[in-house]
């Protein structure tokens, strides 16, 4: 008898992560959605989370588990899309964990809106009382134990996502999507045909991969509920990583998705919105964080951006602003 295939396939890259990993696979464990599958890509841990995840696999058929030689967790998540077999795809990262009726309500709303991708939010809150010194596990479970009413929560129907989204810490706008994070969306599993991480960005490889699904116009929903539980991790590749490693891979990623959304040749009003609330945000970030060191090839990657078009038409005051400054940093070195 041929196994039906499950409706939702969660995919969880994992790399040195034994700390975290059990309340991250027990917050899939405990949904009260049930027809799902994860797929676990051990990217080469040295430590036991390859173990623990087999453990689990072992525990409950639901959970599948690759070892693979590690690459990175691009190449890790393209893996798990490429042997997922759900209707639908989410990704969590094995640091954090979700609310126990995550898969419930996102599935929920993608039915019965017809919808390519469900977006909520992350709870900020329990982030920024985590990195505060809060006990992580207190306070998930007090969040976990908040239970919602499905028919009362509110939502968004959009085929114009791109109009929500935004990079942004401080923009104001109640269904405001923040960050590019993969993580925070429920996809359609067609959405995602021909769309992949890029394998050599290791450092907000995120942004070229959200500006390819934006690309498609997905019908979306928009949940303002904080469903996904970001834990802050001091030994994640961000905080890990020198200037020097920071500034490349972001400047990697503007080049991808500047790449990718000048083959699809956008409509103005989409490239504008996009360049105000995704491009500059990362152009910015991408400057904050040049080395003081290695000024040769800081400009010729600058310049490179430059040629490509990426620095025009600035959309506002500080963008300008950070405009000049890359113009007078090529200038002089």
């Amino acid at each position: 008898m041929k196994k039906q295939k499950p409706k939702i396939s969660v995919i969880i890259p994992i790399y040195n992560v034994e700390k975290y990993l059990r309340r991250c696979l027990d917050s899939v464990i405990n949904q009260t959605f049930t027809d799902w599958e994860v797929i676990c890509v051990n990217d080469g841990s040295p430590d036991n989370s390859g173990k623990i995840a087999d453990e689990y696999a072992t525990r409950d058929k639901r959970f599948i588990v690759y070892h693979r030689k590690n690459s990175g967790v691009s190449n890790a998540r393209n893996y798990a899309i490429s042997h997922a077999n759900g209707e639908y795809i989410m990704f969590v990262d094995s640091d954090d964990c979700i609310h126990p009726q995550t898969l419930e309500i996102l599935y929920k709303f993608a039915q019965q809106n017809d919808a390519d991708i469900v977006s909520m939010r992350y709870d900020k809150k329990l982030y920024n009382k985590i990195k505060k010194g809060a006990d992580a596990n207190t306070e998930i479970n007090a969040r976990n134990a908040q239970m919602y009413d499905t028919d009362k929560i509110k939502y968004k129907v959009t085929s114009n996502l791109i109009n929500y989204v935004t990079e942004k810490n401080h923009s104001f706008g109640f269904w405001r999507v923040r960050h590019c994070y993969p993580v925070v969306h429920l996809y359609r599993r067609e959405l995602l045909n021909g769309v992949t991480f890029n394998p050599d960005i290791k450092i907000s490889e995120d942004f070229p991969f959200i500006t390819s699904v934006l690309l498609r116009c997905p019908r979306s929903v928009i949940l303002t509920l904080p469903l996904y539980f970001y834990v802050p991790n001091a030994t994640s590749a961000l905080n890990t990583a020198d200037n020097t490693k920071v500034f490349d891979n972001i400047s990697r990623a503007i080049i991808s998705a500047f790449n990718n959304v000048a083959t699809y040749k956008v409509q103005d009003d989409w490239y504008n919105v996009w360049s105000r609330e995704l491009l500059w945000p990362f152009i910015i970030n991408c400057m904050r964080s040049m080395p003081s060191t290695n000024h040769k090839k800081i400009k010729q990657r600058l310049v490179e951006m430059q040629n490509m078009g990426v620095f025009n038409n600035p959309p506002n005051m500080r963008a300008r602003k950070y405009k000049r400054r890359i113009e007078s940093f090529i200038s002089q070195n």
